[in-house]
């Protein structure tokens, strides 16, 4: 079976799709979802059905917090042989899950959009209780030989914190983090629609900023992963290209976290209401039967052969209604990734 279409190599896995907090910037604004954990039946199913698949990476993530789910600790030590990312707000980790973290995972990501009172308006907690945690964390890693933990602080990057970016370097460099990842909004409200810093107008302060800040993060010792801060005709879709699924809360297999959940966007300015878009679910069928079906290899081809239109390419694109959705596309091919800003490297995922 292991030789049939495209294998695995890549599985985020999303625990639940409950969040202890709500930050003004996130997703689960636009939605309204029935909120569910993961049902253990289906997290076992899913470690049996990894087993004959070469799976390089587990992602602990999604659109919920992780570390909120009832099976967090037994999802750790369950799929402890492979090398886990852990994607998390970082602020409901007790001393249990912190030694869990030093010893099991291999790639931590806190999200931190500012200090102090920037991070506290858009997340609405006291970012110095994350910070205990994460230096908590750093101190249960050096009482193990062989754990291998990296920090990685994610940064979500609007009009209304870019200036924060700075505070987040230091921050990041302080706390001993290998990596720091800036990603640029996707606005789901009308409130946040026009912070974005990827438009036209912004092209010489933000080339000016991200010059500045390569530099300065290089001097500070930190990896920085920056996103595009213009919209071009290239494009990469890192979940197709890594060959990675989306496994949801439900047991569905989504192609990426875009199609995982009923949601809006606004896409410079312009309103799309975005569908769930499954290929089958683990519950009935194996991971591998499913990731290698006729229908599935069909849409991840189309999209790594760049065989779908581009909307923002398209001269049609204020009179079309088609773009009002992720439906299907001009081409008809469904579902439509054809203003996705992940591929333009404009969003950035873990």
């Amino acid at each position: 079976m292991e030789g049939m279409g495209l294998s695995i190599k890549k599985l985020y896995l999303e625990l639940t799709n409950k969040c202890n907090l709500n930050c003004r910037i996130c997703y689960r604004q636009s939605w309204s979802e029935v909120l569910m954990d993961m049902e253990e039946d289906v997290l076992t199913k899913i470690y049996e059905d990894i087993q004959t698949i070469d799976i390089s990476e587990i992602v602990f993530g999604g659109i919920g917090e992780p570390t909120y789910s009832k099976n967090i600790k037994k999802a750790l030590r369950l799929f402890e042989q492979y090398d886990i990312t852990l994607t998390t707000n970082g602020t409901i980790i007790d001393n249990e899950l912190k030694e869990l973290i030093a010893k099991n995972v291999k790639t931590l990501v806190v999200s931190i959009d500012g200090l102090n009172k920037a991070y506290e308006e858009i997340r609405g907690y006291d970012l110095n209780k994350v910070l205990r945690n994460i230096n908590d964390i750093i101190e249960a890693k050096k009482n193990l030989i062989n754990s291998n933990l990296s920090l990685v602080i994610e940064f979500v990057a609007t009009k209304n914190n870019i200036d924060e970016i700075f505070n987040v370097a230091d921050l990041s460099a302080s706390l001993g983090a290998q990596q720091l990842i800036v990603s640029n909004i996707i606005p789901q409200t009308e409130e946040y629609k026009d912070s974005i810093l990827y438009h036209e107008d912004y092209d010489n302060k933000m080339k000016e900023l991200f010059n500045k800040l390569r530099i300065y993060s290089f001097k500070k010792g930190i990896d920085l992963i920056l996103p595009k801060y213009k919209i071009t005709t290239e494009r990469y879709c890192p979940f197709i290209e890594s060959n990675s699924i989306v496994l949801g809360v439900d047991g569905n297999i989504y192609p990426c976290y875009r199609f995982s959940h009923e949601l809006n966007e606004y896409i410079l300015g312009r309103h799309k209401k975005i569908y769930k878009y499954s290929f089958g679910n683990i519950k009935n069928t194996s991971l591998l039967d499913l990731v290698n079906s006729k229908q599935y290899q069909s849409f991840k081809n189309t999209i790594y052969s760049n065989r779908y239109p581009s909307c923002f390419d398209c001269d049609f694109l204020d009179g079309c209604n088609i773009p009002e959705t992720n439906d299907y596309d001009c081409y008809l091919l469904s579902p439509s990734c054809s203003d996705c800003l992940w591929s333009r490297r404009i969003a950035i995922c873990p």
